[in-house]
């Protein structure tokens, strides 16, 4: 039967579904619902029924654009005819009965099917379950049956659709999340992981689900490096903890572990646990209290080095005048009093670096031009047995600050590599461009921005987290007494942050050692000219 778009009636047809009731609802001159004009597809291979039904739907003000008698007809009249419902007889002619159309129309559309029917065995109640019905009609069907089944199906679907849409809301929500997400059933299984979960723990949303929480969750106590408990067992409800997870491919992170109870109305439905990479956080924290603790030490000395190097000024001024006046052995003790004082007054120097307190130039400088000039000096401080390598990235401008203490900063850093070569090595400077962007990574740690990066890197000893966590102090050291002051890395740190740059130390023993530097670029040249 093709898909008729005008009502289909015969007149002189007998009402073969009429009952009292129908015939008592005639009368009662029934109004259309808020359901009017809703499409319903009736699919029934028996004709009378079939117009039967659809006259009653018309009377209830709905619109029947087709009749169906067949499973395939009924296909090719949902695809060119839109529907809101679908009234299908379970037993049709055919190829395909009404239980196989009805799980095709729902794998094209989702149109939601009721079944007509007047009996059916087992099996095939089984198969219909399996379509998702919106509901069933028993033959014969009074006027109240079908108005009901109607009215009903239609909400219910309608009801579904709001459900798949805030599903997907709320999933698309707890995927935007940057914290992750883990939710489990009552017996404790996984059954949601948004993506920053699965970052963390290292598992795939769908390998994951159905396993339990601890199998997933690979949570270590941070400071006895054993198994932890069960957050949700351990925890009260919002309660935080931190913790060290081990994600399934071996990465160590540092979290902070929530857990809250997914409760319905009335029931408790399972949990919820959030995990919060507090890496940054802490690393941040670190450099704060780093910093804090040099800026403290750095004002203390910059106070005693200041005085003192007032004292060292007579000092100077005295043996001067005794290397005029005397002679001899007398002379030449005397020159050696002048040359101790004016070592002792270039280590109150960098001590007046380290504090800020002496003024320095800013100019625009080209680093890598910078680097070019010191690369001689570096190479003979590093002697035979170490070799020093350059990759220098094409600058795309200049950084302000210093121009003779960046080269301070270079030679630091690389005798403080020849230190820690004792049997040779390698070292290497490298130099790129880094572009930081807003929602980066990196916008985390710096403010966004064009940046110079240099690396400092040797295959030297290397160095523990213990020693590494204070290098940059001020008279910090791990040489013996006499064979360092202490003080070259902590000035490296000070000129780097009052050129507005950012330094940062990587070591492991037996590893070496690695310096990046970050120094805002300006676009310009380089310039001696003193601002």
């Amino acid at each position: 039967m093709a898909c008729p778009t005008e009502k289909v009636e015969n007149p002189a047809a007998p009402r073969a579904l009429d009952t009292v009731e129908g015939t008592v609802s005639e009368k009662l001159a029934m109004t259309p619902t808020e359901d009017v004009r809703r499409q319903i597809l009736v699919v029934e291979d028996e004709g009378l029924i079939a117009a039967d039904i659809q006259r009653r739907l018309e009377r209830l003000g709905y619109s029947v654009p087709a009749i169906a008698s067949s499973g395939e007809e009924a296909l090719r009249c949902a695809r060119s005819t839109p529907v809101d419902l679908v009234l299908m007889d379970i037993r049709l002619k055919g190829k395909m009965d009404g239980i196989a159309t009805a799980q095709a129309l729902k794998a094209e559309s989702g149109t939601p099917v009721v079944y007509i029917t007047a009996y059916a065995d087992e099996e095939t109640i089984h198969r219909a379950k399996l379509t998702e019905p919106v509901g069933y009609l028993l033959k014969p069907i009074t006027d109240g049956d079908l108005r009901s089944a109607v009215q009903i199906s239609l909400y219910k679907h309608e009801m579904e659709v709001r459900l798949r849409a805030s599903e997907a809301w709320l999933a698309a929500t707890l995927r935007s999340v940057g914290e992750g997400i883990i939710a489990t059933d009552n017996a404790g299984q996984v059954v949601f992981l948004n993506p920053p979960a699965e970052r963390l723990t290292g598992w795939n949303g769908s390998d994951a689900c159905g396993r339990l929480l601890m199998d997933v969750l690979g949570l270590f106590e941070e400071s006895k490096r054993q198994p932890a408990r069960n957050p949700i067992v351990d925890l009260e409800a919002g309660e935080s903890r931190g913790y060290t997870l081990i994600s399934k491919t071996g990465a160590h992170t540092a979290v902070e572990v929530t857990c809250f109870e997914n409760r319905s109305a009335s029931d408790l439905l399972g949990s919820i646990v959030v995990v919060r990479d507090v890496g940054v956080r802490k690393e941040m924290e670190s450099r704060l209290i780093q910093s804090q603790r040099m800026e403290a030490v750095a004002s203390m000395a910059g106070g005693l080095a200041h005085d003192f190097n007032n004292q060292l000024t007579v000092i100077l001024g005295y043996a001067a005048e005794l290397c005029g006046e005397l002679s001899g052995e007398e002379q030449r003790q005397a020159m050696e009093i002048r040359r101790a004082v004016s070592t002792a007054s270039s280590i109150t120097c960098q001590m007046l670096t380290l504090s800020r307190r002496d003024p320095a130039r800013s100019e625009l400088v080209d680093l890598n031009q910078v680097i070019s000039e010191v690369q001689p000096m570096i190479s003979h401080s590093l002697g035979r047995s170490r070799t020093l390598t350059t990759e220098l990235g094409s600058a795309a401008g200049c950084v302000r600050g210093d121009r003779s203490q960046f080269k301070q900063v270079l030679l630091n850093l690389a005798l403080n590599a020849r230190d820690a070569m004792p049997a040779g090595g390698e070292l290497w400077l490298e130099s790129s461009n880094l572009e930081i962007r807003t929602g980066s990574p990196e916008a985390r740690l710096y403010p966004p921005g064009a940046y110079y990066r240099l690396r400092v890197t040797d295959t030297g000893e290397g160095m523990d987290e213990a020693i590494l966590s204070r290098i940059f102090e001020p008279f910090f050291t791990t040489k013996p007494n006499g064979a360092g002051t202490g003080l070259g890395l902590s000035m490296v740190h000070s000129i780097i942050v009052r050129s507005g740059g950012y330094i940062h130390a990587e070591s492991e023993i037996g590893r070496g050692t690695s310096f990046e530097i970050l120094l805002p670029m300006t676009i310009g040249q380089g310039s001696h000219v003193q601002q």
